[in-house]
């Protein structure tokens, strides 16, 4: 013990610094690889059960998948899941996969055993479909991961408007995420002026606005 001790104490500041960015550094390219991972899985599915023609069954529903991954991937507003699930509509909630979820209600698990909560998340979709309503984007901005038909279902802005003023043809493009869509096409200005496009026409023209909730207090 003493010896160990000893050896602790001949460590330089220099030393004990660069130990410490290394271990950030490796906890940084672990957490990274991780989302690199859940990305190519999700791609991979989507590519794999044509999310991009639309419309995809409810049925191909599975534990990994966020609330966000599912909005988009259905083109069903968060802000309709979120209530339909009776959880805050907030950005931290988006992202809690359905397995994570379904350990929060307690909703146990399916015959197929996947999570009980899948059952909600299908009847919320299918719930949606046959009577759309326009909830306003949850997120207040146009990001990159979204398509321009869950832009259209959640501002209650035709398709059609968006491709308009893009300068793209509509056909095959709609469920395509605005990222992906702006590297296939070569947009000019790339994403972000793809992006800014898309959040022009949301600030003229969407019906519906969700109200930014107001800072939480300081605590004492």
């Amino acid at each position: 013990m003493k010896t160990l001790v000893e050896k602790f104490k001949s460590i330089s500041r220099i030393q004990l610094v660069a130990a410490i960015l290394i271990l950030i550094g490796l906890g940084l390219m672990i957490s990274k690889g991780k989302g690199l991972m859940d990305f190519y899985r999700e791609v991979n599915y989507a590519s794999q059960h044509d999310f991009a023609a639309g419309n995809p069954s409810p049925d191909l529903l599975r534990p990994w998948m966020s609330i966000r991954y599912i909005s988009v991937a259905y083109a069903v507003p968060q802000k309709y899941l979120m209530d339909a699930l009776e959880i805050q509509p907030k950005e931290e909630n988006s992202m809690i996969s359905l397995s994570r979820l379904n350990g929060q209600m307690k909703l146990g698990k399916l015959d197929d055993g996947r999570p009980g909560v899948t059952k909600l998340v299908a009847d919320a979709i299918m719930a949606y479909r046959n009577n759309p309503v326009v909830t306003g984007l949850v997120e207040q901005k146009v990001r990159d991961w979204m398509t321009i038909q869950y832009i259209a279902n959640s501002t209650g802005i035709p398709p059609e408007t968006f491709f308009q003023a893009i300068g793209i043809p509509m056909d095959g493009n709609a469920f395509k995420p605005l990222g992906f869509l702006s590297e296939e096409s070569n947009y000019t200005g790339g994403p972000s002026a793809m992006i800014a496009t898309v959040q022009k026409v949301v600030n003229e023209l969407a019906p519906v606005s969700i109200p930014v909730p107001p800072p939480a207090p300081d605590k004492p």
